[in-house]
């Protein structure tokens, strides 16, 4: 019949496509069926035990401010000093030389004529007004007004009263003679030591060499610094904490220049002239070496 014509026709074009589909899967299958199979082992994770760490617990303050601390501790009973934050500093002395001095070569003064010389004394006519302004200065704030020559006797008692208190080891009177800057230099290796030393004459008269003042933190706070040059013989020997040898003879008194500089504190109304330092020019002999 026509209505089946066309729908045999029809179903002849939608079947014939479906064996040759069908085939084509088959091949496919049988292809991929005949590949060998590859099989993957999946990487397992075991975890392994370790020991405990110990973490310290987090403590929370008690208290958020410090000035619930306190409030606390008042309730408490408990009594907490004020602290200052300013705390108040002694300048007993200060922590070098002003204009340290420099002594000619040879202790000697060059000829005039000379140019060296000429400088040499202009030089020294500069220092010598810078000089005499400071001793105007010393003697105003002096309640004693003390020659030159009562100042260098006194210089030279210092002096010699420094070096007996070394050697008896009376360290507190050695305070009041020798400055705080000056302390640790002289006693910082005589600990197990044995010093004897001793002053046998004045070669020449000291003499002031230069002075000078200088102010620290403020201007009313005034230091006074005076070098005088002292050429003196004596003896100096040190032993050792066993008894033996180490430095000098006691027998063999050896010549001594020396410049040394002396400070005071000029507004201290009870302050002293104390030893502050020694100054060594560069032309001076080397000393002799220590036996160990």
């Amino acid at each position: 019949t026509r209505s089946s014509l066309p729908g045999g026709l029809c179903g002849n074009k939608m079947a014939a496509p479906i064996p040759q589909g069908l085939s084509r899967l088959s091949r496919v299958l049988g292809w991929w069926s005949r590949q060998p199979v590859l099989v993957t082992q999946s990487s397992a994770i075991v975890p392994v035990r370790t020991k405990k760490r110990f973490t310290p617990p987090v403590y929370q303050p008690k208290f958020k401010t410090e000035k619930e601390f306190m409030e606390h501790a008042r309730k408490a009973g408990l009594v907490i000093p004020p602290e200052k934050p300013d705390h108040p500093i002694h300048l007993a002395c200060t922590a070098g030389i002003f204009d340290a001095y420099v002594p000619p070569e040879g202790d000697a003064r060059i000829s005039s004529l000379s140019k060296e010389g000429l400088i040499q004394r202009t030089e020294r006519m500069k220092k010598t007004m810078a000089s005499k302004i400071s001793i105007f200065l010393i003697v105003s704030f002096d309640a004693k007004k003390m020659k030159n020559e009562e100042l260098q006797t006194k210089k030279a008692d210092v002096y010699l009263f420094r070096h007996y208190c070394i050697d008896s080891s009376d360290h507190d009177r050695l305070h009041t003679l020798v400055t705080e800057h000056c302390f640790p230099d002289m006693t910082w290796d005589i600990k197990y030591k044995t010093v004897r030393w001793s002053f046998v004459e004045s070669l020449e008269p000291s003499h002031v060499v230069q002075v000078r003042c200088s102010s620290m933190m403020n201007q009313g706070n005034v230091y006074g610094q005076v070098t005088v040059r002292m050429h003196t013989r004596q003896t100096l020997a040190i032993y050792d904490r066993f008894g033996r040898l180490m430095y000098g003879q006691e027998d063999v008194p050896k010549d001594v220049l020396e410049y040394v500089v002396f400070e005071k504190q000029l507004t201290n109304p009870y302050g002293s002239w104390r030893m502050h330092s020694k100054i060594v020019p560069p032309w001076a002999p080397p000393k002799q070496p220590i036996l160990k």
